[in-house]
């Protein structure tokens, strides 16, 4: 069994405090208030990414030309023409993407993080239901 002197202090370590209470040495707490830090800056930075990359989807879209593609099934090919419905869902689905990309960047992240805490307080099975369904839809997508 270890000894300890009456100050606390094992005698092995240069009479540092540590007690069975749980102090913790002053570089750890620094190494984890860094590292704390560097998350909090990585993922304060996460919304910006991907507004850039919903706004470089959108630009892509837009640019891309519809006016003729051709799809290869087996050993046949159909040409799909001009159809100005296929251009209005596009077009749609850039202006979501842009729109998107400007909220995420318009967004203040922490009254977003109330506004959701508030509505897990008031509505806790509701929060968890769409919870649910969120990750289902989610590990759907990610499995294909």
């Amino acid at each position: 069994m270890e000894e300890i002197n009456r100050e606390g202090a094992h005698p092995n370590t240069g009479g540092e405090q540590t007690s069975f209470g749980g102090q913790v040495n002053d570089s750890v707490k620094d190494r984890v208030k860094s590292a704390a830090s560097s998350m909090k800056g990585k993922a304060s930075a996460i919304p910006s990414m991907i507004a850039d990359g919903l706004e470089a989807g959108a630009e892509a879209l837009r640019q891309r030309k519809t006016s003729t593609s051709v799809a290869t099934t087996g050993g046949s090919s159909v040409t799909v023409a001009d159809d100005s419905s296929i251009a209005a869902v596009t077009d749609t689905l850039a202006s979501g993407m842009q729109s998107s990309a400007e909220w995420l960047r318009d967004a203040d992240i922490d009254k977003l993080k109330q506004g959701v805490e508030k509505q897990v307080k008031e509505h806790p099975a509701r929060s968890l239901l769409v919870a649910l369904g969120a990750g289902y839809l989610i590990g759907k997508a990610l499995r294909r």
